[in-house]
Formats: C-alpha cells, sequence, structure tokens
C-alpha cells in the first residue's frame, strides 16, 4: 500500500487532471505547513502554506465572530488568477487557478477532493 503522501499528491495530481484552470494545488495543516503539492516550480510553497493558514485562521474568527458562523470556503480573486481555500478536515485544499476560471466548476471540483482528503486522514489518524 502506498504512502500518506504518495495518495495526497495522486489526489491533487487527479484534481488538476480534472479541472482545467486549476494550475496547482497544496494539502497544507492549518499550522502553515505543507502536506503535499503539485504547485507550479516558481511558486514559493511555504509562503504559500503560511498565509494559506494564516487567511484560514482569520476568516474562521470573521465567520465566528461576525455570523455566529461555520467557515467553509474562501476564494480570493487576483489581478494573475484566483485562489480558493478549502478546510478538507484537519487540512486545508489550497488550489491557485488561472485568471477568470470557472468558479462553479471548481468549487465543485474542491469539494469531491475534499472528501478524499477527509477520508484519507480520518483512515489514518
Amino acid at each position: 500500500m502506498s504512502s500518506r503522501l504518495e495518495k495526497t499528491h495522486k489526489i491533487l495530481e487527479e484534481l488538476e487532471e480534472e479541472a482545467t484552470d486549476v494550475i496547482g494545488a497544496a494539502i497544507i495543516k492549518t499550522n502553515g505547513l505543507i502536506v503535499s503539492s503539485a504547485l507550479p516550480k516558481e511558486t514559493d510553497e511555504r509562503m504559500i502554506a503560511a498565509m494559506s493558514a494564516a487567511l484560514l485562521g482569520t476568516s474562521k474568527r470573521t465567520a465566528e465572530a461576525l455570523f455566529n458562523g461555520v467557515f467553509k470556503s474562501l476564494h480570493l480573486e487576483l489581478n494573475k488568477g484566483d485562489m480558493f481555500l478549502l478546510r478538507a478536515g484537519r487540512v486545508i485544499l489550497a488550489v491557485i487557478t488561472q485568471k477568470e476560471p470557472n468558479v462553479g466548476l471548481i468549487s465543485l471540483q474542491m469539494e469531491e477532493t475534499s472528501k478524499k482528503i477527509k477520508e484519507l486522514f480520518k483512515m489514518e489518524e
């Protein structure tokens, strides 16, 4: 049986194959460390991981304080592409896309990927 790292990388590769707008993805611990990455080579993985964890933490606190709600996801629209963050159980699924992606399709694919990630981490707890 392959290791959890190999399985997470395969999950990310499948996401990139299915979602043509996706140019990179990563699974990140909530403390800002990379679990697995399929980000472009020119990307600073450590910076993406650290900022993703910080954004998730701030978004979670905002959801709780302002709306008495639960954080689900975050979508950042940037001039060179978009970034999506989705809580996947104990980790964060971060996805970067080209400019003007199909947001609905990305969201659906991320939800499916999140289910796979949750199951993998649940299985090996």
